[in-house]
């Protein structure tokens, strides 16, 4: 169950589905000992609404983390308000 923001410097509880941005991730590390046991393990993950406009989750060494957007992706996002 998503209880709050994925983000561990952000304390935002989860109360809507709509707000903020859920990613749906497998969990574990390829060729892990238990796989047999757990071939497949797809866990829920949810950033607010704040987190998911700068940040993304990635899995990092069997571990979700955040990283931060590419400034790619909010450089078009200036641009379009700018041009909006």
């Amino acid at each position: 169950m998503i209880a709050k923001c994925a983000n561990p410097s952000c304390v935002a509880s989860f109360r809507y589905l709509h707000e903020g941005k859920v990613f749906k991730l497998e969990v574990g590390q390829p060729g892990e000992a238990n796989k047999a046991k757990f071939p497949h393990r797809v866990e829920h993950f949810w950033l607010c609404a704040d987190c998911a406009r700068s940040f993304t989750l990635v899995m990092n060494e069997g571990k979700v983390s955040t990283r931060p957007l590419s400034g790619l992706f909010v450089e078009n996002s200036v641009a379009e308000g700018i041009h909006a």
